[in-house]
């Protein structure tokens, strides 16, 4: 009858809303997968590789020796197997012009920058606030007041959100980069050319996993990171052999 077919029609209704309706619970509640109540992850990226109170200032300061140190050994066998003469020439230069401790100090302040980055990862341990996110931001006043607003992550915002993440990341290494790149190319040109290149295909390779997916930037930023430590070690390199020449 048309009483009943206006029933099943409801019931049928009724069962596609329910249903939708738990659809859309299923979805809200993915971006919740891993976080806290108030959107805060509840394991920090640290966990794995240095929990608390494991300290981040002895983990990057190795992390800054051992990257910096394939630097300083292509620099003594470069220097050992027979350096280049206008190499030998050039640093001769600097050493008469005492520029070596120039190249000390550029060294010993991308190390403070490492130990800035330490202290920053120790604030970020601390809260579990997660790359990409840069900041925490509090709702004031209003219905929501207390609230924490962390970036999307989710869906075409997320990938923007990473994506910018990346190219900010390249923007707060490459000013001391290129510092260091203009030192070294002075005694190493053609070398440095060549780390260049590698540098910024890798940071490329990693932007682009970034935008994919926070765990993915690693597997360029990894070669990028080798490639800033190369140049770290030779800025070393150079700044001690300049100064040994100068007090000799």
């Amino acid at each position: 009858s048309s009483s009943n077919l206006v029933v099943q029609t409801t019931c049928g209704s009724g069962a596609r809303l329910i249903h939708l309706r738990e659809n859309m619970a299923d979805a809200a509640s993915q971006p919740l997968l891993g976080r806290g109540p108030n959107g805060v992850p509840l394991k920090s990226d640290y966990d794995n590789m240095c929990p608390e109170p494991k300290s981040l200032f002895a983990l990057y300061s190795v992390f800054f020796c051992v990257f910096s140190g394939f630097g300083v050994a292509a620099g003594v066998g470069i220097w050992n197997l027979g350096a280049p003469h206008k190499a030998v020439k050039k640093v001769d230069l600097l050493s008469e012009y005492e520029l070596g401790p120039i190249y000390l100090g550029i060294f010993f302040l991308k190390f403070m920058f490492q130990m800035i980055s330490a202290n920053m990862g120790t604030a970020r341990r601390a809260c579990k606030v997660n790359v990409p996110d840069q900041h925490v931001y509090r709702v004031y006043g209003g219905g929501a007041d207390g609230a924490v607003v962390l970036m999307d992550t989710e869906g075409k915002f997320g990938e923007f959100n990473r994506a910018q993440r990346a190219m900010a990341n390249l923007e707060e290494y490459l000013p001391l980069f290129l510092v260091e790149v203009l030192l070294v190319g002075f005694v190493f040109p053609a070398l440095v050319c060549g780390v260049t290149v590698i540098f910024g295909i890798a940071r490329l390779v990693g932007a682009f996993g970034y935008t994919r997916g926070a765990k993915e930037r690693m597997a360029g930023n990894i070669t990028g990171f080798l490639m800033t430590g190369l140049v770290d070690g030779l800025v070393a390199f150079i700044g001690v052999v300049a100064v040994r020449k100068q007090l000799a």
